[in-house]
């Protein structure tokens, strides 16, 4: 499964959004209004644009931030009952915490989530915190951090766990495929983006953007 977070607005890349609709690979889409659902209340703009890629079939996800454990349960609620607003199937925690002092705080708020749920530590983390979750990101970074000093893997084939994802940018455009199939040798889920840091998010790959423009 690709993850696309897509943190640009609908009016700052249009094309980016429209691409999605058009899209056949058809990514799992992490949608954030501003760094959640936003606290003023539904933006229509938003509201429009996802539910085109609803129609179109794109599944998405809502963005709440965590904070590594640092904000309250009450306002982590509040930002899961806001993406009610929108069509979205699940919730990507970003901030996640990786130690064992975080796994009972994610323990409660994951129960809010009705649908899927995607944590994003970012980094290797305790096996507890895979079993909260569909999916949990125990990479992100660059290109170059991912090949040159990958983490360790726990799975005697050197594989990462069965519901792993890597987030990896900064991608050469001329080394995607290669990225692509070192990621997949390794996870069976993620992102290669060739967008860098420090917002490799504000846009979509540029063989994605390529792909749908050529249909």
């Amino acid at each position: 499964m690709m993850l696309l977070p897509l943190y640009v607005h609908p009016l700052v890349d249009p094309d980016a959004w429209e691409s999605l609709c058009r899209s056949t690979e058809r990514p799992t889409t992490i949608v954030n209004v501003h760094n959640g659902p936003g606290g003023a209340g539904r933006d229509e703009v938003y509201a429009v644009a996802t539910a085109r890629l609803h129609r179109s079939g794109v599944r998405m996800l809502g963005y709440v931030d965590l904070d590594y454990g640092n904000r309250a349960n009450g306002e982590v609620w509040c930002d899961i009952v806001g993406w009610a607003q929108y069509p979205v199937g699940g919730i990507f925690f970003d901030q996640v915490p990786a130690d064992a002092a975080g796994l009972a705080y994610v323990t409660q708020v994951v129960r809010a989530v009705r649908g899927s749920v995607v944590l994003n530590p970012g980094t290797r983390c305790l096996p507890g915190y895979a079993d909260l979750a569909d999916v949990v990101c125990t990479f992100e970074g660059s290109w170059e951090s991912y090949v040159d000093a990958p983490p360790a893997y726990g799975l005697p084939d050197g594989r990462d766990w069965p519901n792993a994802a890597h987030l990896v940018y900064g991608v050469p455009t001329e080394r995607v495929g290669t990225a692509t199939a070192l990621l997949l040798s390794r996870a069976p889920h993620g992102l290669v983006t060739d967008l860098p840091a420090p917002l490799p998010y504000e846009g979509i790959p540029t063989v994605v953007r390529e792909r749908a423009a050529a249909r």
